[in-house]
């Protein structure tokens, strides 16, 4: 593979990964769901000041 050859390989990769990255991020910021499941998640209930003594 020539230089030429090799150079436009590169930069049409790097440019699918930038699209399919743009695309990506676009339809994971649509969706918006809480994950809960392996996380520390600290909910407050309303009505409930007191601190849990530790």
């Amino acid at each position: 593979m020539n230089r030429t050859r090799y150079r436009a390989w590169l930069i049409s990769i790097v440019l699918a990964a930038v699209v399919f990255g743009i695309f990506y991020y676009a339809y994971a910021g649509k969706q918006e769901k809480t994950i809960t499941d392996g996380t520390l998640v600290y909910q407050t209930v309303p009505g409930w000041e007191e601190e849990i003594p530790a």
